[in-house]
C-alpha cells in the first residue's frame, strides 16, 4: 500500500468534493420544494355542496320496484344492457333484472327462505 504515489489519490479527493457538492445541493432543492409547497397557493376546490340534478322521472305505466320490510339490496351488477339487483330478505333471495332505458322490470329467479 505504501509503495502507491500521492497523486493517484487527487482523483479521488476531487470525486468525494464534487459528489459532496452535489449532496449539498439535493438536499437545497429538496427543502426548497418542501418550502414552495407548504406556503404555494392551494388550488383545492371549495367544500360547498354542488347541486345534484333530481331523478329522471319513470316512463308511464312503470312502476318502481320496492322492497318489502326486512329486505334489502345484497349486490348490484351489469348484465348486458339491463342491471341485475339481488335482493335478499327473511321470505327469500330475489334477482331482478332492470331495464335502464324503459324501467321496466322482471323477477329473474325467486328462491325460498
Amino acid at each position: 500500500m505504501r509503495d502507491q504515489p500521492q497523486g493517484d489519490l487527487r482523483g479521488l479527493k476531487a470525486l468525494v468534493g464534487i459528489l459532496g457538492v452535489l449532496i449539498v445541493i439535493g438536499t437545497a432543492v429538496v427543502i426548497g420544494t418542501v418550502i414552495h409547497r407548504l406556503y404555494a397557493r392551494s388550488d383545492a376546490p371549495s367544500m360547498a355542496p354542488l347541486a345534484v340534478p333530481a331523478a329522471p322521472a319513470l316512463p308511464a305505466g312503470v312502476v318502481a320496484p320496492s322492497l318489502a320490510p326486512g329486505e334489502h339490496i345484497a349486490g348490484i351488477a351489469a348484465a348486458g344492457g339491463r342491471i341485475a339487483v339481488w335482493v335478499s330478505g327473511p321470505h327469500g333471495d330475489r334477482l331482478l333484472l332492470i331495464d335502464p332505458a324503459s324501467g321496466q322490470t322482471s323477477v329473474l329467479l325467486r328462491t325460498a327462505p
